[in-house]
């Protein structure tokens, strides 16, 4: 029998196997993994990025007969992580989880980025995406989306996780693309951004749907719209703001996937990506993900990870240069 457990370390947490039969990828593959690997999250616990790796690290574990440690380097619109990543060992043992804003969005928005997304990265194989979620306080006036208006002149207050974020850009999207006057209130992370809604600091985000969900399931947060196309598992009963008379905002969704440093042996690539998919095609990992708020990837079905990447990198780009944003 496997067991795995969980031990918190100096901001690191250890997913360790037992003893029990030699995963078939490892017999495969015969030398890699050889040793536990690395596994860095470049934003802080509790984000979408964090508890979407807590969920399929120890699945990966077990596929590859290793231990996993997630290590939180957040910092600088996880431009810290990322890079600590990319100069890493290009060895397999050193992972690292590419998002919208990590691969695409930070490209166009520092001026000074300490990594080349494209360069400096392989893209292995996509995990999964999320909507952000259109969200007012429960107890505000707006009611549906129509309701979303300014009040006695001003503008209409909205929050993200900070300047550049996919949650920053949407809102930008939706300013535009709605004509109403908006201004953006950057927070710390996502938890304080929810908050900001939740107490009725700012009048709306269009926050990720993992972070804000446990304040909708309390009542704390009203939904007046998704940016996907369907509603996610999670919130069967949220609706498009495509259907609203809003289209082109599916193409905001954040997106998530498993990166090394360029340069990773095939073998420990192949290996890797193998373990994922396994991991993907498990139906109790899938709801586990739609539970929390994502839509699980089908590898074998939405093609290569890394023509997606680069298409985002263009497209986001153009909407970094819409709303005007650059970091030093």
């Amino acid at each position: 029998m496997k067991r795995r457990e969980m031990l918190s370390l100096c901001g690191k947490s250890v997913i360790a196997l037992g003893c029990g039969g030699l995963p078939a990828i490892l017999r495969a593959q015969g030398r890699f993994p050889s040793k536990a690997l690395t596994y860095v999250v470049a934003y802080t616990p509790g984000s979408a990025n964090d508890i979407l790796v807590r969920i399929l690290a120890p699945e990966l574990g077990t596929q590859l007969g290793q231990s996993i440690i997630v290590d939180n380097k957040p910092g600088a619109g996880g431009s810290i992580g990322m890079a600590a990543v990319a100069q890493s060992k290009a060895d397999g043992y050193t992972l690292g989880l590419g998002s919208t804003a990590t691969m695409a969005i930070n490209r166009a928005l520092y001026k000074n980025l300490p990594y080349d997304p494209l360069r400096d990265f392989e893209s292995v194989v996509k995990f999964a995406s999320t909507a952000n979620v259109l969200v007012v306080p429960a107890g505000g006036p707006a009611k549906t989306l129509a309701d979303l208006k300014p009040r006695d002149g001003k503008s209409l207050m909205f929050s993200s996780p900070g300047n550049g974020t996919t949650q920053h850009l949407a809102g930008v999207l939706f300013s535009s693309t709605t004509k109403l006057p908006t201004e953006h209130v950057p927070y710390r992370g996502p938890a304080e951004s929810v908050m900001a809604v939740a107490s009725g600091e700012v009048d709306f985000s269009l926050a990720s749907l993992p972070s804000a969900l446990a304040q909708i399931r309390a009542g704390r947060l009203r939904v007046l719209g998704c940016t996907s196309l369907k509603p996610p598992s999670s919130l069967p009963q949220a609706v498009s703001l495509a259907e609203q008379g809003l289209p082109g905002f599916e193409r905001t969704e954040v997106w998530f996937g498993l990166v090394v440093p360029s340069g990773t042996p095939d073998q420990a690539r192949l290996a890797l990506e193998q373990a994922s998919v396994q991991v993907l095609g498990k139906q109790d990992v899938r709801e586990k993900l739609e539970q929390a708020g994502y839509q699980p990837a089908n590898p074998q079905s939405e093609g290569k990870f890394d023509p997606f990447v680069r298409e985002q990198v263009a497209f986001w780009a153009d909407l970094v240069k819409q709303a005007g944003a650059s970091i030093d």
